[in-house]
């Protein structure tokens, strides 16, 4: 069994999704949010070569030990329908992004991975869950009515994000690993 989460998406202004804009952070920060691009490359292999080791094992369940150039392009290219990802970007250094959340599924299918990370030194500042409400409401614009993950045990940091969207949870737990499904559009009953 997966866990169960029901996530009613934000509206929408004017029927148009917000695909950049700026976080406004509790701490005082303003941060700036955008799609990946394919120029984002290079920028994603320095931002995954800031996070931690425990940071990289959580998301990836193991180490990366080389985020190599194929990779970084592969994650830098989305469709905008199948593939789709936000960055933020360091307000100190518009060429250095700070997160990413991102979504990808096969054509034609309902479902989509949902994956996030956050660099350390920004964790815990809602960088993650202000972009994920932003993705559940693109996601839904184009067809996709749940997301999934895998996410570790350990992982308690992805594990309250999720709990803070004050959602109805279950969880099924295999080997340390929870397995999440996340409604984004429950149908009316």
């Amino acid at each position: 069994m997966w866990v169960l989460l029901a996530i009613m998406a934000p509206q929408a202004h004017n029927d148009e999704h917000e695909n950049e804009g700026t976080l406004g952070l509790p701490i005082g920060y303003d941060v700036p949010f955008r799609v990946v691009q394919p120029s984002d490359a290079p920028a994603l292999q320095r931002f995954l070569g800031r996070c931690s080791e425990r940071t990289i094992y959580l998301r990836f369940f193991g180490s990366l030990n080389e985020f190599t150039e194929e990779k970084a392009q592969y994650f830098a290219h989305v469709d905008g329908t199948d593939h789709f990802a936000f960055v933020a970007i360091d307000p100190g250094d518009q060429d250095e992004i700070i997160a990413v959340v991102r979504y990808d599924r096969e054509p034609g299918e309902e479902q989509a991975e949902y994956a996030a990370i956050v660099e350390d030194s920004w964790q815990g500042h809602g960088i993650g869950i202000d972009l994920t409400r932003r993705l559940v409401d693109v996601a839904c614009a184009k067809g996709v009515r749940y997301f999934y993950a895998m996410v570790m045990g350990k992982n308690r940091r992805m594990l309250e994000l999720l709990r803070h969207l004050d959602l109805p949870e279950q969880e099924h737990q295999q080997e340390g690993v929870k397995h999440v499904e996340v409604e984004l559009a429950p149908q009316a009953n």
